[in-house]
């Protein structure tokens, strides 16, 4: 696994801003997460940006009182911009959809990180060529909680803190139960997840089922402590050794995702496998 956060990704684009022609006029950002490194390298070199869609239809976003310090003029020379290409079929579509503007401009085609061969072909320019032999998962600290079914169907979840506000101390019964079927959601997984592992009692499993069924979230499974009440449980097993037990166990289970930084070391501490913190954006790898 190769896990790359925000830190990195502005490292890499300040470190290779010179490989972006200083005639550059116009930066285009493929949306979404091309508009983080278009944004970056706009703000870096003082250019003009635009999302695929504007650069289109003709318009550019406001650059505030620091349009007086750029150079004016008409747009002859644009950089389109993605953060990660993998096979380059998602430049491609772009390539189609700018075609017809390639007489009235120079438009050179890039990304940040270039995943493989195929990628590098598929741009004019990229910045880091982050391929490993053997390598077939890559994670991004912008989309990693957001990702394809055939990484999601592989990843354990938190609840508490993640997919969901924590709730009120469980010391507190009356204001613990009241908040579990109205608890504020955080992070809605986009695809199916492997497995929720919850620090929850057993007994909260009808109204845990019910918000995340009323919430469209796809699982595969949800483990629950398995205890009377909650000091039997917290004499028991603390929270990241319970959920480290688990994420052990499952053979097919490839990272999981915690809230809590805390919790999130100690478990990979006593899996040795990967587990990303909501908390910190910080992969324990």
């Amino acid at each position: 696994m190769i896990y790359t956060s925000y830190e990195d990704l502005s490292d890499v684009v300040r470190q290779n801003a010179w490989k972006i022609p200083a005639d550059v006029d116009l930066i285009v950002g493929v949306p979404r997460s091309g508009m983080i490194p278009a944004l970056m390298l706009a703000e870096l070199l003082n250019k003009r940006c635009a999302d695929l869609d504007a650069f289109i239809e003709g318009r550019e976003m406001s650059c505030g009182n620091r349009q007086q310090f750029m150079s004016a003029g008409k747009t002859e020379k644009v950089l389109v911009i993605d953060d990660t290409l993998y096979s380059g079929a998602a430049m491609r579509k772009t390539r189609e959809r700018l075609a017809p503007l390639e007489d009235k401009y120079k438009i050179l085609y890039a990304c940040v990180y270039a995943e493989g061969k195929k990628a590098k072909n598929a741009v004019d320019i990229y910045l880091y060529d982050i391929w490993r032999p053997g390598e077939k998962m890559w994670l991004y600290e912008w989309n990693v909680l957001h990702h394809y079914p055939k990484k999601t169907e592989v990843s354990m979840w938190d609840v508490d803190g993640l997919v969901c506000k924590n709730p009120p101390d469980d010391r507190n019964t009356s204001a613990y139960e009241a908040y579990l079927p109205n608890a504020i959601p955080i992070i809605v997984p986009t695809t199916k997840v492997g497995a929720f592992v919850t620090y929850r009692l057993e007994k909260y499993r009808g109204v845990t089922e019910e918000w995340l069924k009323n919430h469209g979230i796809e699982y595969g499974e949800l483990v629950m402590f398995n205890a009377p009440d909650r000091d039997t449980r917290n004499g028991t097993m603390s929270p990241a050794k319970y959920k480290a037990r688990l994420y052990k166990a499952a053979t097919w289970a490839q990272i999981f995702y915690e809230s809590d930084a805390d919790q999130a070391e100690r478990i990979f501490q006593r899996t040795g496998k990967p587990v990303f913190c909501y908390e910190n954006g910080k992969m324990y790898m």
